[in-house]
């Protein structure tokens, strides 16, 4: 009596046209995966003083930041950027209100020449923002920490090398049903900016505006 195992030997399994097969199939779906990843925009790589480029404006919102008055414009598909080697994510917080999400605004200095001075990046998403504040720390060292009211840090790296400021604060928020959320808003901004984008030398500078907020311990 002959008894069958279930275990082909056909040996055409081990044809090297098939092994040749597998490999490159293999290697299909990795090359897919790291083009997928490498897809989204970093934004390290927009230099200051660059022209936003009009595709960029013509899928985007103007919108006038309301803390420092800065002039930018709102990007609706924020997981097509990343920031360094941290991908942003499309996401909403539950019975949130209409600013309870992850956003993206590009600043520039008026809507007529659309000069790029830096983004501004609000994360309610706790992942997105713990992985864009440990790559701040990452790559550009530790940051001055200022004066914040309870369950909030305010932060502030001068990246002269790059002549940017960059700005973090981190605050407990409510969504409508009374649950918090931790919000961090990240304000990337070319050295020297002022308040509403004025070109004004007695209008206060953004860094002397959060000097105000924030002072130094």
């Amino acid at each position: 009596m002959k008894v069958k195992f279930g275990i082909s030997t056909d040996i055409t399994l081990f044809n090297p046209m098939n092994i040749n097969m597998v490999k490159y199939l293999f290697l299909s779906f990795s090359f897919l995966v790291v083009v997928s990843c490498n897809a989204q925009t970093d934004l390290e790589t927009f230099k200051v003083d660059e022209i936003v480029s009009e595709n960029i404006i013509e899928k985007s919102a103007k919108e006038t930041e309301p803390i420092y008055g800065l002039l930018s414009y709102r990007l609706e598909d924020i997981q097509n950027y990343r920031l360094g080697s941290v991908g942003l994510s499309a996401y909403s917080i539950s019975n949130g209100y209409n600013y309870s999400n992850n956003n993206l605004a590009l600043i520039v200095n008026n809507y007529q020449e659309n000069k790029y001075l830096g983004f501004i990046l609000n994360l309610v998403k706790e992942e997105d923002g713990k992985g864009v504040t440990d790559f701040l720390i990452k790559t550009y060292g530790k940051p001055e920490n200022r004066q914040a009211d309870k369950n909030s840090l305010a932060s502030f790296w001068d990246v002269s090398s790059e002549s940017k400021w960059i700005f973090l604060l981190q605050t407990q928020e409510p969504s409508q049903d009374g649950k918090k959320y931790k919000n961090v808003k990240v304000f990337v901004v070319k050295k020297g900016t002022r308040v509403d984008n004025s070109t004004d030398s007695t209008v206060f500078s953004i860094l002397e505006s959060f000097n105000l907020a924030y002072p130094k311990d």
